[in-house]
């Protein structure tokens, strides 16, 4: 009967242990399932970010870009404008010196 209660206490103490074995591993399961969620939950929120980040860097591009066409267009017309400019003032010393060779020629009448 000794033998059997020793045999009995002995199994009791495996079996305790191996619940014991059994509810941390099961809690240790739940705790990596949780990190899990987190982790993946985290992923997500950077793929957003980077998705979002990757949006504003192409329209920024974009608006660099059109920019730098602005420029090269105002570059174009500040350049035809002084060209203007010039053909003008030449138009301009013309004219002045037609209106001296007239008002020479109405004196010397």
């Amino acid at each position: 009967m000794r033998e059997y209660e020793k045999k009995n206490k002995d199994l009791t103490r495996i079996n305790t242990g191996l619940t014991n074995d059994k509810d941390r591993v099961t809690r240790e399961k739940k705790e990596a399932e949780h990190e899990k969620h987190i982790t993946i939950a985290g992923v997500n929120g950077l793929t957003r970010l980077i998705e979002s980040l990757k949006k504003e860097s192409d329209q920024e591009k974009t608006n660099i870009l059109n920019l730098i066409r602005d420029r090269d267009m105002m570059s174009k017309y500040i350049k035809k404008a002084e060209d203007e400019n010039q053909k003008n003032k030449g138009e301009l010393a013309n004219k002045n010196n037609e209106i001296s060779q007239l008002k020479e020629q109405g004196r010397a009448k």
